[in-house]
């Protein structure tokens, strides 16, 4: 879990996982230091002076680290913060602060609960749900 202004908190002391690609250690790496969600052409910029000018490059680690269920794409920000859980998990619950962007992942398990059965029954094949949750963290609303 985050503490209540983002993802930096609980992310800086993340090991990376095993069985990554290189290209996939060094957008980790980016993740783990970011203190808010990063897109991929900001995570470009940061990898450039280890020679990544490729946006394929991120591209596809990207999809990698989300396919492993090690990273969430934002889709209301068009951007990715890393998993809060230690393996793959397709109900995501997240708070969005949309004054400073900053995102907290909640490990919400009656959502699950309630949405798995429903989507069942209607006969659907889900891969992911995301729920993004926007308001204001506790440092935005106190401001």
């Amino acid at each position: 879990m985050t503490d209540n202004h983002g993802s930096d908190c609980h992310h800086k002391e993340r090991k990376r996982p095993a069985g990554l690609a290189k290209n996939e250690k060094l957008v980790w790496d980016v993740l783990v230091a970011a203190t808010e969600p990063l897109k991929a052409y900001e995570i470009l910029d940061k990898l450039k002076e280890l020679g990544v000018r490729a946006p394929m490059t991120v591209y596809r680690a990207l999809d990698g680290l989300e396919e492993k269920g090690h990273i969430h794409k934002m889709d209301g920000l068009n951007a990715f913060v890393l998993c809060n859980h230690e393996g793959p998990h397709v109900v995501q619950t997240f708070l969005v602060c949309d004054k400073c962007s900053t995102v907290q992942e909640l490990d919400v398990v009656a959502v699950e609960a309630d949405i798995a059965p429903a989507v069942n029954a209607a006969s659907f094949d889900m891969h992911t749900a995301r729920l993004e949750i926007k308001g204001n963290c506790i440092t935005c609303a106190a401001a």
